[in-house]
């Protein structure tokens, strides 16, 4: 597949990944892990190109109803600004990857910041403990990344298949009882971050959407605070150890931001019951990249060639041995 080929197959993942999602409540990441599998994608690319879609698309959901004003900073206010800023411009011709990474510190930061200020104090989790999931979230994505490099590339499609297909079904069980596992959701949660690392699965929408009826702790209301920072973890981990700079990931976000301007967001509904509906969606694009059985040909190449992240012909640590 050539380069133009290539980039209008990840556009329409991006957008018709939207519109499905958009009006399905199907889990928008395993639709696009299906659709870059059944492209071709192999495994590495796959969670790279999926962990930068992520980061981009959480902070785009966010910015829906949170419209950043560069004139009305909360963290790099005033003069501050400018330090990222300097960093930036110094990346550009150093490490353009860090150029974008700092870019995307600055915006999470801001848009955490005001989101935050919207939690009632009495839901709002401390800072040490935010922390603690955070690390945890991040170090369980880590290790299932680094994972992925030992699975056969044959094989990586079913195993990918059955797991969202499992997911599908814990979700379902789930929704059949709003007190079901209350007593360990915190636990629910970060075990959620083992499928972000293997396959790029984004959970946060389905959790939250399966709130219990009793929380036992705060986890449930600080969704965004975990999430996000892992998956922008994830997202420099995928270059620190893979040297993964996804020019496609940025197209599939960017056609995939379109359809969400153009279309909106499906909202959850906080009930703890299960969707049949998103559910039966995201089976049946499980079971179509099942059917398929694609090869991986390592399409997303052609395109990420383009975006060199370094200018040392740093390939990742993993890629090193």
């Amino acid at each position: 597949m050539n380069f133009g080929d290539a980039i209008v197959a990840f556009l329409n993942i991006g957008l018709f990944s939207s519109l499905v999602s958009r009006f399905t409540g199907a889990n928008t990441a395993i639709l696009v892990f299906c659709s870059l599998l059944y492209l071709g994608c192999e495994p590495v690319e796959t969670v790279g190109i999926m962990l930068t879609y992520l980061v981009f698309m959480r902070l785009t959901i966010y910015t829906q109803k949170k419209k950043l004003n560069f004139k009305h900073l909360q963290v790099f206010k005033g003069y501050k600004v400018f330090i990222p800023v300097f960093f930036i411009l110094v990346s550009l011709f150093v490490y353009p990857f860090a150029a974008l990474a700092i870019f995307l510190l600055l915006f999470m930061t801001e848009i955490l910041a005001q989101m935050w200020a919207d939690v009632p104090e009495e839901k709002r989790a401390s800072r040490s403990q935010i922390t603690g999931w955070v690390v945890t979230g991040s170090i369980l994505t880590t290790i299932a990344m680094i994972a992925v490099k030992f699975i056969p590339e044959d094989f990586y499609y079913i195993i990918g298949g059955i797991a969202g297909f499992l997911i599908c079904v814990f979700f379902y069980w789930l929704g059949q009882d709003r007190d079901r596992l209350s007593g360990i959701w915190d636990k629910i949660v970060l075990l959620s971050f083992i499928p972000l690392g293997l396959f790029g699965f984004d959970l946060a929408d389905w959790l939250d959407d399966m709130r219990r009826h009793v929380n036992s702790t705060l986890i449930a209301y600080n969704l965004p605070f975990i999430f996000l920072p892992v998956f922008f973890i994830g997202f420099l981990m995928a270059n620190i150890l893979f040297g993964i700079f996804s020019l496609s990931g940025l197209v599939i976000t960017f056609f995939g931001a379109l359809g969400l301007r153009l279309f909106g967001y499906y909202e959850m509904s906080r009930k703890g019951k299960a969707n049949l509906v998103s559910l039966g969606f995201t089976v049946l694009a499980i079971l179509l990249l099942l059917i398929t059985a694609p090869e991986p040909t390592g399409v997303s190449k052609a395109v990420d060639a383009f975006l060199p992240s370094n200018h040392y012909g740093f390939t990742g640590i993993l890629n090193m041995f």
